[in-house]
C-alpha cells in the first residue's frame, strides 16, 4: 500500500489549525492529550517504534498545558498537539480499524512531529530531569 504523502499533510495541517483553537481552552487541551493518551496505551503493540517518542510528545504537551513548562515555542507545541490530534481520529488517510495498516500514517506524522521538534524536546528532557528530586527516606529532599 502507497501513502499519498500529500493527502497526509494536507489532512495534518488541519490538525494543527484545530490544535491553535484547542490551544486557547486548557480543558479542551488536556482533554485531547487525556484521550490520545488512552488510545495511544490502548493499542500501544501497534506503536512500538514510536512509542518512547509518544511518551516526549505527551509528556511536553501536557506540562505546557498545565503551565508548568512554557519554554517552548508556540509552533512547536501547535505542531505536537496536531500530531496528537491526527493520532487521535479514528477517520484519517488509513482509518484506525483497518488491520495491521490502521496507524501507519498516524505513525508518519508522528515521526515527522518528532523530528520538526527534536530540538525542543531535547531541551524538555534537560528541564524535565533537572525537576526531578531524590527524596530521603524521612521525605526530605536532596
Amino acid at each position: 500500500m502507497k501513502l499519498n504523502r500529500q493527502k497526509i499533510l494536507d489532512f495534518f495541517r488541519k490538525s494543527e489549525n484545530r490544535a491553535t483553537v484547542i490551544l486557547n481552552d486548557k480543558s479542551k487541551a488536556n482533554k485531547t492529550i487525556k484521550d490520545a493518551l488512552g488510545k495511544a496505551i490502548t493499542n500501544k503493540g501497534a506503536l512500538d517504534g514510536v512509542w518512547a517518542k509518544m511518551v516526549l510528545l505527551f509528556g511536553v504537551a501536557k506540562d505546557y498545558v498545565n503551565g508548568d513548562y512554557t519554554e517552548i515555542p508556540k509552533k512547536s507545541i501547535v505542531a505536537i498537539l496536531g500530531g496528537l490530534i491526527y493520532f487521535l481520529s479514528p477517520i484519517d488517510i488509513v482509518p484506525d480499524f483497518v488491520p495491521f495498516l490502521g496507524f501507519i500514517d498516524d505513525i508518519f506524522v508522528l515521526n515527522l512531529v518528532y523530528k520538526q521538534v527534536i530540538n525542543d524536546l531535547e531541551k524538555y528532557k534537560e528541564w524535565k530531569d533537572s525537576q526531578l528530586q531524590i527524596m530521603n527516606i524521612d521525605g526530605s529532599t536532596v
